[in-house]
């Protein structure tokens, strides 16, 4: 084996696998030829046998006009849509993952339109608040929740044809989301996940502090809130206008 039959196994891996998954494929690889080298077996240079770095393709964030359009095909659909409405606007008004929101039970539903949920990843509990409008749609759907039952379990929601009244599972949700931007003619690929971008988007734009983000949608550091608000944070426009003003008057004076 030599450094081109390595380079060409590498671009084979290209297109058919995620990037961290070639990242941590070619790793090992690496690894094995490490040993090979120390035992003098080896014959190109180990630093030829480059491992490229592993990223993750970040996730589109749910427009305002889009939420809109998603609610208004909602709205359109009978009334066994009224689970799916209350689903689509908690997510969008509290930026919550999807696991967290498919573990929600009834009793955590507040009357001040919020609910203490267990964060998923750092098992902490943090608040999280939605809107009165969401909130009138959320009671309707717990009254009829309780009515049509099952009532000897407090899920808040559960899946369609669930008769032991378990909760609706990630996939279902992320089934039932994709029929929702079908409905509602959206084509660009979001997922329930895109929701959490947006509301972490919507504070950055109110140049709320990264680490009160994090705090708000649950991450243990602020250094993570970089990922989601890059491309939305307003102050990147505004200070490098600025600098570019200051250089210009210092010109001026030295003109």
């Amino acid at each position: 084996m030599n450094h081109a039959d390595y380079g060409a196994f590498a671009e084979s891996l290209k297109g058919r696998y995620a990037p961290r998954a070639i990242s941590f494929a070619l790793s090992v690889i690496q690894n094995y030829l490490r040993f090979y080298a120390e035992q003098g077996r080896l014959h190109f240079p180990l630093y030829l046998a480059r491992v490229p770095r592993g990223y993750v393709r970040s996730h589109e964030a749910v427009t305002e006009d889009e939420y809109k359009m998603m609610v208004a095909a909602l709205r359109a659909k009978p009334s066994k849509s009224l689970r799916d409405l209350a689903i689509v606007m908690l997510l969008h008004d509290t930026g919550m993952r999807i696991g967290e929101l498919v573990s929600l039970e009834i009793e955590d539903v507040e009357e001040d339109c919020s609910a203490a949920i267990r964060t998923e990843k750092t098992i902490r509990e943090r608040r999280v608040f939605w809107n009165h409008d969401t909130d009138e749609v959320l009671q309707r759907y717990i009254v009829e929740r309780v009515n049509k039952g099952p009532s000897e379990v407090d899920a808040l929601f559960v899946g369609e044809n669930s008769r032991t009244g378990k909760h609706i599972t990630v996939r279902s949700v992320e089934r039932m989301f994709k029929d929702v931007l079908k409905s509602a003619g959206i084509t660009r690929r979001l997922c329930p996940h895109s929701f959490r971008h947006s509301f972490i988007h919507r504070l950055a734009k109110l140049s709320v502090p990264d680490a009160i983000i994090a705090q708000l949608v649950g991450h243990t550091t602020p250094f993570t809130i970089a990922n989601y608000t890059k491309l939305s944070r307003p102050e990147f426009k505004h200070y490098a206008l600025k600098q570019l003003g200051f250089m210009e008057e210092k010109f001026a004076m030295a003109a």
